[in-house]
């Protein structure tokens, strides 16, 4: 290992070298579990690059590697591809959605549906929201924020609308921990579209509530 702690097999993923990936994991002496300094095993590595075909080589040898490891602040690997917007190598995950936790939490209770809308990723959101066991009204736990009110505090107008076509899936109307709605967010934040959208929906959001 190098002095960050990483292993030849970590450093072929993080460099998306598909054709040496491929040779280490023909050999079983390879740890495929190894962690850098930073807690990443080269699986979250792959996903949080973007690696697709990596990440693909490495699924199919998903008896030797832990899909749901977690760093040291509790991101997966499906938190980072989510969050960094790899919507190919999220899909492939959400292919394999039996052995990976989908709603897994990080030590602040941020979701990876969270992390997509917060970051904008329409493409991936949409893939989320195909998957029915997705939770979508999950809180965070400093804020009691979720992925709806995270994606209208950003103005991520697209990710709003997609949110909205499945508003049986969120709470329109729910509160953080300071009373604050997606409603009162987006006036706050002068989101125009975000707040038209709603506007669009007044006979369900509540256009009058306040804060605590």
């Amino acid at each position: 290992r190098d002095n960050d702690g990483d292993s030849a097999f970590i450093l072929a993923c993080d460099k998306g070298h598909k054709d040496v990936v491929q040779m280490l994991l023909e050999n079983s002496n390879i740890d495929l579990k190894a962690r850098d300094n930073r807690r990443y095993t080269a699986f979250m590595i792959a996903c949080e690059g973007g690696h697709k075909d990596v990440v693909q080589l490495i699924l199919n040898n998903s008896g030797r590697i832990e899909l749901n490891a977690r760093k040291h602040n509790g991101w997966t690997a499906f938190i980072l591809a989510c969050q960094k917007g790899h919507k190919d190598v999220v899909k492939l995950l959400l292919d394999h959605s039996e052995r990976i936790d989908l709603n897994t939490r990080d030590n602040d209770g941020w979701t990876a549906s969270m992390s997509a809308c917060y970051n904008g990723h329409k493409a991936v959101v949409q893939l989320l929201l195909e998957n029915s066991n997705i939770d979508l009204k999950a809180r965070t736990d400093n804020q009691g924020c979720s992925s709806f009110m995270y994606a209208c505090e950003k103005g991520h107008t697209d990710v709003v609308k997609l949110l909205l076509d499945h508003s049986e899936r969120i709470e329109l109307n729910a509160r953080t921990i300071d009373g604050w709605t997606a409603f009162m967010i987006s006036c706050f934040r002068v989101h125009k579209d975000v707040v038209q959208l709603l506007l669009d929906l007044s006979d369900r959001i509540e256009l009058n509530a306040r804060k605590n």
